[in-house]
């Protein structure tokens, strides 16, 4: 019983698809981002050098950002997670814009806002700001 509990996997809680849906995602402040003319937006994500990669980076004048250029798609989630708009209403602007069956625009909008949240770029508000 014991070394279950060791080395039990740290599951993240389940969410309920609805609840999902009611969130409002917010850009982190720290990750700056541009957009060109062609609505494609670049993010720009600083990079703090720690350890010997630190004590390197002053060395040789390592990068001190990273850039990630999203396509159209990634572009206007970027663009909607503001704290106005909810999950639901992005799928539905997916929906509509890009001409998606629901089903496929939240499942592709669910995996995006999770690697988004998950390298620290989004965080999740139940309020609208």
């Amino acid at each position: 019983m014991l070394l279950k509990r060791l080395f039990r996997r740290n599951t993240p809680p389940q969410v309920d698809r609805k609840q999902v849906l009611r969130l409002y995602p917010l850009r982190n402040a720290v990750v700056q981002y541009q957009q060109r003319e062609d609505g494609v937006c670049i993010l720009i994500v600083p990079i703090k050098p720690r350890g010997l990669f630190g004590w390197l980076s002053r060395i040789f004048r390592l990068p001190r950002e990273h850039r990630i250029e999203l396509d159209e798609i990634g572009s206007t989630v970027w663009s909607l997670c503001d704290g106005r708009h909810n999950v639901d209403a992005i799928a539905q602007r997916l929906t509509q814009q890009y001409k998606l069956e629901r089903r496929e625009a939240e499942y592709s909008l669910f995996a995006f806002l999770n690697t988004l949240s998950r390298r620290g770029f989004i965080a999740y508000s139940k309020k609208r700001l």
